[in-house]
């Protein structure tokens, strides 16, 4: 792993960036340091940037969330959203994971995200009624998968499937760390459930973003990560290089480098998941 002070460090290595939200550009309350500068210079240096998050959210929602982190549609190219992929997926009806689900949803995560809005899909409040399960989001910062455990088990039980449309375990919310939508599929798994997952690390959504990218090599686009098992296992995955930064999740493990690598290098070899580059934060 190489350790770069920013991105102008490695600006004429790519002519794309594919950039992760939260985590990279704001922990939920506030944008980071350095980062609307940036994404500023990347446009003067005429890179194509897409946003590329995992959030239940369709794009148009994150966009709106973003202009209040000062950031504005001219400083990004393209907005990916694995809610928008998981709405889009629905819509085509192309995908045969879905076809055989129905239509009555139990919904975890706020309706406002809009990701059924235009779509032949019901949400039902009523657990016996409901055919499938759409995991798009948890309430608060809960610490544990524990208050929605004994749903789960029923559904597990009924043998429903589980669309999720935020793979991401865990989340820093404010510089606290919390589950994230993830963690309910992944123990929904355990119970013996099954899971369609829409987003990082799956390849789906960096496709879709490599599409918008066309024209553009794939040796010359990176990724831009706060997180190991989805940002970065997700490019790796792709092929395409990286950057792991440390203002989300592994914020611990990064706060030393460049001086110590020893956190971080301990991390991904728990792992077995590495990065092509660090750095401490998506800064110029």
């Amino acid at each position: 792993m190489k350790c770069i002070a920013g991105i102008s460090d490695i600006k004429d290595r790519y002519d794309a960036f594919i950039i992760d939200i939260w985590g990279v550009l704001h922990d939920g309350a506030k944008a980071y340091p350095g980062i609307i500068d940036c994404l500023r210079k990347l446009q003067g240096c005429k890179k194509k940037v897409t946003l590329l998050s995992n959030s239940g959210r369709r794009a148009h929602v994150v966009g709106t969330d973003l202009c209040g982190f000062g950031i504005s549609p001219d400083l990004y190219t393209y907005l990916v959203t694995s809610g928008e992929l998981t709405h889009l997926t629905f819509k085509t009806n192309v995908d045969s994971r879905l076809q055989c689900l129905g239509t009555r949803y139990y919904l975890f995560g706020p309706e406002k995200y809009g990701l059924t809005e235009g779509l032949n899909l019901h949400r039902i409040d009523d657990v016996t009624r409901a055919e499938f399960i759409l995991t798009i989001g948890v309430e608060g910062n809960p610490e544990s998968t524990e208050s929605y455990e004994k749903t789960l088990q029923d559904f597990a039980q009924r043998g429903l499937k589980m669309v999720c449309a935020n793979p991401d375990v865990s989340v820093n919310r404010n510089g606290v760390l919390g589950i994230g939508p993830g963690a309910l599929a992944v123990y929904y798994e355990s119970l013996g459930g099954q899971v369609i997952y829409f987003g990082k690390p799956f390849k789906a959504v960096y496709n879709l973003c490599l599409e918008k990218l066309n024209g553009i090599a794939p040796d010359r686009i990176i990724v831009v990560g706060d997180s190991l098992k989805t940002d970065i296992a997700g490019a790796n995955n792709c092929g395409i290089d990286n950057i792991l930064v440390g203002t989300g999740i592994h914020c611990r493990e990064l706060t030393p480098i460049p001086a110590d690598v020893q956190q971080i290098t301990a991390l991904c070899r728990a792992e077995d998941i590495f990065p092509t580059m660090v750095a401490k934060g998506f800064v110029w």
